[in-house]
């Protein structure tokens, strides 16, 4: 058995999306965020990630969320596998989340997905979080090779 969690912040780019299962009428609430990822060069674009939700918390998504929000995800990463209308293999990732929180909107918090305010508020989160006490988190956009280069230097 393994155990995965991933915390994310993003923007809500998709207005999130409320149904129920048909046949025990469970709550289900889909939605996309915007998270920044940073590519070759230290360029950083946004990449869309799903994020599902169930019962309680599908319900306050439905409701509190709207396109446009912060917000900050914490739950499992599923990585998903299917073969496409023109007969390649492809691969989507997904979120099935735990906890969702907004993120605050005042003090320019709000102008866009890449604000530095925001990228600060992951990096202290991940800065509390035990295993991550002994990375340069000031190196967090650079290249996981150079910031990985011996097993001295793994965090866990």
């Amino acid at each position: 058995m393994s155990l995965s969690k991933i915390v994310l912040s993003g923007q809500v780019i998709k207005q999130p999306e409320k149904r129920y299962t048909p046949q025990t009428n469970v709550a289900k609430t889909e939605f996309f965020i915007a998270v920044e990822s940073f590519r070759q060069e230290n360029k950083s674009e946004p990449s869309p990630i799903k994020i599902i939700t169930w019962r309680d918390l599908a319900e306050r998504c439905s409701t509190q969320f709207n396109k446009g929000d912060f917000v900050m995800v914490e739950g499992r990463l599923q990585i998903n596998n299917f073969t496409a209308a023109d007969g390649s293999k492809k691969r989507s990732a997904e979120v099935e989340a735990t906890s969702v929180e907004g993120l605050p909107t005042s003090n320019g918090l709000q102008s866009s997905p890449d604000n530095a305010q925001v990228k600060q508020v992951a990096v202290l989160q991940a800065a509390n979080t035990p295993k991550f006490n002994n990375i340069a988190l000031e190196n967090t956009s650079g290249d996981l090779d150079s910031i990985f280069a011996t097993e001295d230097e793994i965090p866990f």
